[in-house]
């Protein structure tokens, strides 16, 4: 008989770690699920599901239970511009809402959502080199351990001494930097991913980090790790990838670079921008409509009451001053021509140091608790990558903390955080981080867990001050960096993301609604159509900046080179429907419906009262009506249920 066909793209291996046992079964990869869900998070979000098929609802994302899958795509280390994205997915711990909360008319609870995380970097490309497109790890070892992945085989081994400390009388891991230089010593040239004191203490927002500020962040990756009891994953390899036809491949991989290099040449397209800004240019376009944008006045300020504030203040922390401290390009492995990383240095001062340029994100969060020193939000974001802290939920969490503590809903815990107060910031993350006392222990949870336990302390009458204050109630991850009351696409796009109310990176619309989208249908179709398209992006393993369209000529004819597998537009975009609503149903299975998309915080219904969107809050009414059609679009029950 032929021998079978040698996986082309793919790996063609799957590993599944079960931690209790301590035991590693290696088996040939699905075709089918490859070709349905085309790999990343697409395949991610099927090996979830097989696995909540079979165990029902996760009541507990912490439990031994909680299945968290690391892998790649097809494209990953492909010279294909910006394939360098890896996944991971997991049942989250920030957004949930398990318990019952009298704040939320109609509470239904809510036990985690199905999260995928994207990330850069090199690790994602070194996890293929050395053999492997997933890694499905299951259950909890019974002492720390960590994963060798190396050209083919996967060791389970104990996490040595080395990689621990003792703080505030706990031991926990090491900062990330010291674990993946230690790990760099044991398996030369290899990539680690790796948990952070955060996550071993499961704070709800805890991220992974790889090679040094690489992030899966979003969601608590970190603290599922820290579940585990695993510590980091390190890999390495050097198996190239396979083609179906290398010589189309790369004739079409030669028209798809000179597509994205076009776009990134062409000043009047935002992907001009990313070599020089990164994506900090979206700061001034937020703030005064700069770089190609109408008017700002869409960048949250104390705790998004705002979208505008004192010009002379913005100066401080605007696009052109991160520029200021930008250094070389650091981008992520097998970029080409975004290059939207840069390194930055802090020269003088308390907040003196080498790093990374922080977000455009982070950045927007952190002005949103009023922090107007440049130095300190770099600081705060390499901190945040040592100690493995999603930048993202922790700047919603902290503008709330701010708040509530200024109301004085927090001097039982000891706060002194208030809005402007860098120094009481860059505390509060190391308490979260290392639980080192009440306040940190209480802000390192999901937010309805963290009401319940401030309305214990406070009058009865003080609960819903106390929500007012947390605009992630009801299992919210954290609004991004655009204001959730000057755009209602923009907010449906929050309010329906899969992995969690607040999330920005399932669908964007600000361009289309600066542009005049404004009708209920068409928003609706818009996001829904958004949400399609980012899923075949993330299973693709692409950067959400890849410019050339992934549903038309050529990609399609280079991806059937890369491995043989022929889309038709239609047949990849109903691949991208096919895995959106696959997560979506196991959010139903999970108690999301249409209670917990219809949540609107009492804060975001509250106008602006200046700027350029002077009046804008978020119109239930409105936001109802654009939720009906957006049910339509996707052909789901009225109730938010997939049928």
């Amino acid at each position: 008989m032929p021998e079978p066909k040698k996986p082309t793209g793919f790996r063609g291996r799957w590993a599944w770690v079960d931690l209790a046992s301590r035991t590693v079964r290696v088996e040939p990869a699905d075709p089918g699920y490859g070709r349905d869900y085309v790999g990343g998070r697409g395949l991610q979000a099927r090996l979830l599901a097989d696995h909540l098929e079979k165990t029902g609802p996760l009541e507990d994302p912490l439990s031994p239970q909680n299945r968290i899958v690391v892998g790649s795509a097809a494209l990953n280390d492909t010279a294909v511009p910006t394939a360098g994205r890896g996944s991971c997915s997991f049942v989250g711990t920030m957004a949930r809402s398990p318990v019952p909360a009298a704040w939320v008319p109609g509470h239904k609870p809510v036990y985690g959502l199905v999260t995928h995380s994207s990330s850069g970097g090199l690790f994602p490309n070194m996890l293929k080199r050395a053999g492997f497109d997933q890694l499905i790890i299951d259950g909890r070892a019974d002492r720390p351990v960590r994963l060798e992945v190396v050209d083919g085989e996967l060791r389970i081994v104990d996490a040595e001494d080395g990689l621990f400390e003792t703080a505030q009388g706990r031991r926990v891991p090491r900062k990330a930097s010291e674990i993946t230089d230690f790990l760099a010593s044991r398996i030369k040239g290899g990539s680690t991913l790796t948990v952070g004191p955060a996550g071993w203490n499961l704070v709800d927002f805890a991220c992974l980090t790889a090679d040094y500020h690489r992030n899966f962040g979003r969601g608590g990756a970190g603290a599922i790790f820290g579940s585990k009891n695993l510590v980091a994953v390190t890999a390495y390899g050097k198996d190239p990838v396979a083609y179906d036809d290398a010589e189309a491949f790369k004739r079409f991989g030669q028209e798809i670079d000179k597509l994205v290099r076009a776009s990134v040449d062409d000043p009047n397209r935002t992907a001009s921008f990313r070599p020089t800004t990164g994506t900090t240019w979206w700061l001034d376009r937020a703030f005064n409509g700069r770089y190609l944008g109408v008017k700002g006045g869409y960048l949250p300020w104390h705790n998004f009451d705002e979208g505008a504030f004192d010009p002379a203040d913005y100066d401080r922390v605007s696009t052109d001053a991160f520029l200021a401290i930008s250094g070389k390009h650091s981008v992520c492995n097998k970029c080409r021509h975004i290059f939207c990383t840069r390194s930055a240095k802090v020269e003088t001062g308390p907040y003196a140091g080498a790093g990374v340029r922080p977000e455009f994100e982070t950045i927007a969060l952190w002005i949103n608790c009023c922090i107007l020193d440049r130095d300190a939000i770099f600081h705060l974001n390499d901190l945040c990558n040592e100690l493995g802290v999603d930048t993202m939920t922790f700047g919603s969490v902290m503008a709330g903390a701010m708040e509530l503590s200024e109301k004085g809903f927090l001097s039982g815990f000891g706060s002194r955080l208030r809005f402007g107060d860098a120094a009481e910031m860059v505390q509060a993350l190391k308490d979260i981080a290392y639980a080192a006392n009440g306040l940190g222990r209480l802000l390192g949870h999901h937010s309805d867990r963290v009401i319940a336990e401030v309305a214990a302390s406070a009058p009865s009458t003080a609960l819903a001050d106390i929500v007012y204050c947390t605009t992630t109630a009801y299992g919210g991850l954290g609004y991004a960096g655009i204001s959730p009351k000057a755009f209602p696409g923009m907010f449906t796009a929050y309010g329906t993301s899969n992995r969690g109310r607040g999330d920005h990176t399932y669908a964007w619309t600000i361009q289309a609604e600066e542009g005049g989208l404004k009708d209920a249908r068409d928003l609706a179709a818009y996001v829904a159509e958004g949400q399609a398209g980012k899923a075949l992006v993330d299973s693709l393993g692409l950067c959400d900046f890849f410019t050339a369209d992934i549903t038309a000529e050529p990609f399609l004819s280079l991806y059937r080179a890369l491995t043989g597998i022929a889309y038709t537009p239609g047949s990849l975009k109903e691949c991208g429907r096919r895995i959106y609503a696959l997560e979506r149903r196991m959010n139903n299975l999970q108690g999301r419906d249409r209670t917990y998309d219809s949540f609107v915080p009492a804060k975001l219904k509250v106008p602006l009262s200046h700027g350029a969107h002077q009046g804008r809050a978020v119109d239930e009414t409105f936001y109802n009506s654009v939720l009906d059609a957006y049910y339509d679009a996707w052909g789901w029950s009225n109730t938010g249920s997939v049928v």
